[in-house]
């Protein structure tokens, strides 16, 4: 598998992370790991972080680890621990490895921490695969 072309294509082709900002920035067999600059409109009310920002960035990490294996994947399932708010951060970095792999699901622990490594968010999201077609 070539893990550069999958990153860059999933980049490309990803218009709803793209609007957000979300970058994939790395994908090997079991793991991703995506970037987000945080932006004035991404904040809440309170000038928070969006936590649908946070769950959006936890689906897109643990989608591109789960398609590592080479095959189209759909979400069935996730749950997200909010542990801290993001206020006056500049950066989230977050991290999918995977749990399980089955015939059929995947499940993977998704982590996302800010600019200086403060966990802000635990989660598990679980995707199905859809066929055995070859992504690139």
């Amino acid at each position: 598998m070539d893990y550069e072309m999958l990153c860059r294509v999933r980049n490309e082709r990803n218009a709803f992370g793209n609007l957000v900002g979300i970058k994939i920035v790395e994908i090997r067999e079991g793991y991703a790991r995506t970037e987000l600059e945080v932006r004035q409109e991404l904040l809440n009310p309170i000038g928070s972080l969006h936590g649908g920002v946070l769950f959006t960035m936890g689906d897109i990490t643990g989608g591109s680890a789960a398609v590592s294996h080479g095959e189209q994947v759909t979400t069935v399932d996730a749950d997200i621990r909010y542990l801290r708010p993001g206020l006056n951060i500049k950066k989230v970095v977050c991290e999918a490895e995977e749990i399980k792999r089955g015939k059929t699901l995947l499940v993977y622990r998704v982590n996302m921490r800010d600019e200086n490594n403060t966990l802000l968010t635990t989660g598990t999201y679980t995707y199905m695969t859809l066929s055995k077609k070859k992504l690139i």
